[in-house]
C-alpha cells in the first residue's frame, strides 16, 4: 500500500511540475525569433555550462561592490550532490531493488554516501548563515521575505529530515545488535545520540522522517517555479544560449516598414531569449548595485526591470488563458442553450448569463491592465539608463539588460512618440545638421584650422581614416584632444586622412536612445560614404563611434577594421614607430570608458601608454576600474539629457577621482572628458586636477625630457 501511495504521490507531483514547465515554456515561446545564433559553437556552449553553471565562476567572482557569495557556492554544489541521494530515495521508493546500496559496489557507495552525508551538514550550515545574513547583516536589495523564508526553510528541512531518516535507520540497526553502516558519519553520530531506542520506535521514526523528506522534496519541486529559485531551472539554458558573438550590445536591425517591429511595447515583442532571461535571474542584486543610475538615486533597478518583464509575461499569459477558457465555456453553454430553447432574450439560461458576465469582466480587466512600456516599466526608468553595461557585466547568468531597455525606448520613440525634450532637440539637430549640437555642418572642419589636415579628396586611399566624431569637431574642449591626435599621428608618420565635410554623426546617440529610424538614415549615409571612399581601416578617439562603426554598421553592409586611438598609439609605441617623451604630469589616474572597456574589452592599451610615459609619481588605479569601472553618465543618449533625480553620475565618479589626490585624470573618450571636466569644475578643483585625453598626454610628452628616474619607476597599480 505504501508503494502505491508513493507512486501516486510521485506521479501527481511530477505531472503538476511538468504542466508548470509547459506553461512557462509556452510563455517564452510567444516571443519573436531571435536573429542571433543560439545553438552554434556547441563545444563552447557546453563548456560555458560547465564553467558558469556547474562551476559557478561568475558567482565566485569578487568586485569592488560585492564579495564572492561563497555560501551560495556550497549550497549549490552541496545541493547537486544531495540530489543524487534524493533521486535514490525516489527511485527506490518505486522499485526498491534499484536502491544504490543494492547494486553500487562498496568501493563507490561508501565515499558517495559519506560525501552526501557531510554535504548535508555543510548545506545546513550555509542555509543557517543565509538566514542570519538576511535578517541581521541585511545586504542591499537582498531582503528577508516570505519567499526567502520558505525556500531556506525547505532546504534546511530537507537536510534535517535526511539526518533524521538515516539517524533512526542506523539507531534501529544498533538496537538490533548490528553495526552502524560505513560512510555516514553525521547520521551515525545522530544515531548514537538517539540510543537507546527500541527497534520499533527507531523504525517508526525512520518512516516518519522518510515521508516527511519525500513530501518536502515534492512540495519544493512544485513551489520552485513560482519562487525566486526559478533561476535553478532557467540559468542553465540561459547560459547555454548566451551571446557568443564578438558583436556586443547586439541590437537587432528593425524593419521600419513593419510597424509591429517598432521596438518592444508588449512582452511578446521581445525575442524568446530575452524572455528566457527573466527566468534565469538569481536575484543576487549585483546588477542594481553596480548600476550608476540606481547608485545615484534614479528610478532604475535592472533587477526589478527583469522581474517586471517576467511578471508582465506571466500575468498576460494567465489572463489570456482565463479569457480563452471563459470563451469556451460561453460557447459550450450557448450551444446547449440553443438546443434547449433557452437562448432567447429575457429567457436565457442563467448559467449562460453568468458565464457571459464573467467573460466580460475578464476582458474589462485585461483592457485595464497597464501596458508594459511606459506602464509597468515607467518611462523615467527607461530614460535613466546610460547603457554602460555594468549590469550585464556582473550578471552571473548573462542576462542582457541594456538591450531590453533600448528596445523599449524604441517603442517610446517610434510608436508612442514620447521623447524627453532635450533628446528631441538632439534628434532634430542630428537630422538637420548631422550632429547633436546642431552646429552647421559647413563648420565641421573648423577644428583643423592651421593644421593642414589631409581630407579624403586631397589624399585618397590612406592607410587609416581618422574618424573625428561630432564632439571632436564641434566641442571646444574635445577639439584640443583631436588636434593632439593629429600631432601624434604626424610624429609617428602615420598615413591618414579625414572625411572632412562628408563625415556625419554615426548615429550612436540616436540608436542608444531608441530613435532607430534616425539611426538607420545616418548609418546608411555613412556606410555609403565610407565604401565610396574605399576605406578599409578607421581610427577614432570616440568609443561610441568605435562601437557603432565596429558592431552596428555591419548590419548595413559596412565591414571595416575599426580601432580606437589608444590601440593605435599603443601599437605605434610597441613597434618603435612612436617614441614618447617624459610624462607631462607627476601623478595620474585613468578612468575607463564603458564603451571602450566593457563593451569592446579594451583595458590594456590606455594603461600601456601611461606605463610608457612613466609619470614620476606613478599611476593610481581607481577602486572601480576595468570591468567594474563606473560610468561618467553620458552614454545611452544621456550626454544630451539633464539629470533631474538624485546625485549626478559624473559627480559621483569625480569624487572618486579627486579622492586619489592625483595631478591629472587620463580619459580615452570625449564624452568622459566632458562629463568629468564638468564634475571637477563643479567641485571647484579644475585648477588642481587636469582632465586630459591619452592623446593629449602623449602629444605633450614630446616636449618633456625623459629622465632616468621617470623611466625606471614602475607605475603603481597597473
Amino acid at each position: 500500500m505504501s508503494t502505491f501511495i508513493f507512486v501516486v504521490l510521485l506521479a501527481t507531483s511530477f505531472t503538476f511540475f511538468a504542466r508548470t514547465m509547459w506553461l512557462f515554456g509556452r510563455a517564452v515561446a510567444t516571443g519573436v525569433a531571435d536573429p542571433r545564433p543560439r545553438i552554434d559553437q556547441l563545444a563552447e556552449r557546453l563548456a560555458s555550462v560547465g564553467v558558469y553553471f556547474f562551476g559557478q565562476k561568475k558567482v565566485a567572482e569578487e568586485g569592488p561592490l560585492h564579495r564572492t557569495s561563497k555560501h551560495h557556492l556550497f549550497i549549490f554544489w552541496g545541493f547537486l550532490l544531495i540530489t543524487v541521494g534524493t533521486a535514490d530515495l525516489l527511485v527506490s521508493g518505486v522499485v526498491p531493488a534499484l536502491a544504490m546500496k543494492r547494486w553500487l559496489p562498496g568501493l563507490l557507495l561508501h565515499p558517495l554516501t559519506t560525501a552526501i552525508d557531510v554535504f548535508n551538514l555543510v548545506v545546513l550550515m550555509m542555509v543557517s548563515w543565509a538566514v542570519v545574513r538576511r535578517t541581521l547583516v541585511r545586504p542591499k536589495l537582498i531582503p528577508w521575505n516570505l519567499d526567502a523564508g520558505l525556500i531556506l526553510g525547505a532546504i534546511g528541512s530537507l537536510m534535517l529530515s535526511h539526518f533524521l531518516h538515516h539517524g533512526y535507520e542506523i539507531a534501529g540497526e544498533l538496537a538490533r545488535g548490528g553495526h552502524a553502516p560505513a560512510g555516514m558519519p553525521i547520521s551515525g553520530a545522530l544515531a548514537r545520540l538517539l540510543d537507546p531506542l527500541s527497534p520499533a520506535v527507531a523504525h517508526r521514526g525512520a518512516v516518519i522522517a522518510y515521508w516527511l523528506h519525500i513530501l518536502i522534496v515534492l512540495t519544493f519541486l512544485n513551489y520552485l517555479p513560482y519562487s525566486k529559485h526559478i533561476h535553478l531551472l532557467g540559468a542553465l539554458p540561459n547560459i547555454f544560449t548566451r551571446n557568443l558573438s564578438k558583436r556586443t550590445l547586439d541590437l537587432p536591425k528593425i524593419n521600419l516598414e513593419d510597424e509591429t517591429q517598432w521596438g518592444v511595447g508588449k512582452y511578446e515583442q521581445f525575442s524568446w531569449k530575452s524572455l528566457l532571461d527573466t527566468y534565469a535571474c538569481t536575484e543576487c542584486a549585483r546588477c542594481s548595485n553596480y548600476c550608476p543610475a540606481y547608485g545615484t538615486g534614479k528610478n532604475l533597478s535592472p533587477m526589478q526591470l527583469i522581474h517586471d518583464i517576467r511578471y508582465e509575461m506571466l500575468d498576460r499569459v494567465a489572463m489570456a488563458d482565463a479569457i480563452t477558457d471563459a470563451k469556451k465555456t460561453v460557447e459550450g453553454l450557448g450551444e446547449y442553450a440553443a438546443r434547449s430553447g433557452l437562448d432567447q432574450p429575457g429567457h436565457e439560461h442563467p448559467d449562460l448569463v453568468t458565464a457571459r458576465a464573467e467573460l466580460t469582466a475578464l476582458e474589462t480587466r485585461s483592457a485595464a491592465m497597464p501596458r508594459l512600456t511606459g506602464g509597468r516599466v515607467a518611462e523615467d526608468t527607461l530614460w535613466a539608463c546610460t547603457t554602460c553595461g555594468a549590469c550585464q557585466e556582473v550578471c552571473p547568468v548573462f542576462i542582457e539588460h541594456p538591450m531590453k531597455i533600448i528596445q523599449m525606448r524604441q517603442n517610446l520613440v517610434l510608436e508612442q512618440e514620447k521623447v524627453p525634450g532635450e533628446l528631441a532637440r538632439a534628434f532634430k539637430n542630428m537630422e538637420r545638421q548631422s550632429n547633436p549640437w546642431g552646429i552647421a555642418n559647413d563648420k565641421r572642419m573648423d577644428w583643423a584650422e592651421g593644421l593642414d589636415v589631409p581630407t579624403i579628396e586631397d589624399h585618397p586611399d590612406p592607410e587609416y581614416l581618422l574618424w573625428v566624431g561630432c564632439a571632436g569637431a564641434f566641442d571646444a574642449r574635445i577639439i584640443k584632444q583631436t588636434r593632439a591626435m593629429i600631432t601624434v599621428l604626424r610624429e609617428a608618420k602615420v598615413d591618414f586622412a579625414v572625411l572632412g565635410h562628408q563625415e556625419g554623426c554615426t548615429g550612436d546617440p540616436a540608436r542608444r536612445s531608441g530613435n532607430e529610424m534616425l539611426f538607420q538614415m545616418l548609418a546608411e549615409q555613412n556606410v555609403e560614404t565610407l565604401k565610396g571612399a574605399n576605406i578599409k581601416k578607421v581610427v577614432t578617439s570616440c568609443p561610441h563611434c568605435l562601437h557603432t562603426l565596429r558592431h552596428d554598421y555591419p548590419q548595413f553592409g559596412g565591414d571595416f577594421e575599426v580601432v580606437h586611438h589608444t590601440q593605435l598609439i599603443s601599437h605605434l609605441i610597441e613597434s618603435g614607430k612612436l617614441a614618447v617623451g617624459g610624462s607631462p604630469v607627476d601623478t595620474v589616474t585613468y578612468h575607463d570608458s564603458c564603451y571602450l572597456g566593457r563593451w569592446n574589452k579594451e583595458f590594456d592599451a590606455p594603461r600601456d601608454i601611461l606605463d610608457a610615459l612613466a609619470p614620476a609619481g606613478g599611476v593610481t588605479e581607481l577602486t572601480r576600474n576595468k570591468r567594474h569601472g563606473f560610468c561618467c553618465g553620458a552614454g545611452g543618449g544621456r550626454m544630451f539629457m539633464e539629470e533631474h533625480e538624485g546625485e549626478r553620475v559624473n559627480v559621483n565618479r569625480t569624487d572618486e577621482i579627486l579622492a586619489t589626490e592625483v595631478d591629472a585624470v587620463a580619459v580615452a573618450c570625449p564624452f568622459c572628458n566632458i562629463m568629468i571636466t564638468d564634475g571637477v569644475k563643479q567641485r571647484n578643483k579644475d585648477e588642481q586636477v587636469k582632465v586630459l585625453d591619452i592623446a593629449e598626454l602623449v602629444a605633450a610628452s614630446f616636449d618633456v625630457p625623459v629622465t632616468a628616474l621617470s623611466r625606471k619607476k614602475k607605475p603603481a597599480g597597473v
